[in-house]
C-alpha cells in the first residue's frame, strides 16, 4: 500500500494512522536511500543503524551494544 506524505518546513514526514497503529511498539523509524528511493522500516529493538550527520558519525542501538555484535556491525557496514 502506497500513500503520499508531506513534508513540513522542519523536514519532518508524518507516517499515515494505519501504519502508526501497524507499528505500536516503536516511535523510532529507520530511512533508507536505496536504489529506488527512499525505504521507511520501523526500528527494530536490537537493530544497529550507521549515521552521519553535521557532527560527525557512529553507531546508534538504544540499548546498547556488546563488542562483538559492533564487529559485526562494522562489517555489514562495510559490506
Amino acid at each position: 500500500m502506497s500513500y503520499a506524505l508531506s513534508m513540513f518546513n522542519t523536514g519532518q514526514i508524518t507516517l499515515p494512522k494505519k501504519w502508526r497503529e501497524r507499528y505500536p511498539d516503536t516511535k523510532k523509524f529507520l530511512a533508507e536511500e536505496t536504489e529506488d528511493g527512499l525505504l521507511i522500516k520501523p526500528f527494530a529493538k536490537d537493530e544497529t543503524v550507521f549515521y552521519e550527520d553535521k557532527e560527525g558519525c557512529g553507531i546508534y542501538c538504544e540499548k546498547g551494544l556488546d563488542a562483538d555484535k559492533i564487529l559485526k556491525t562494522i562489517k555489514k557496514l562495510n559490506g
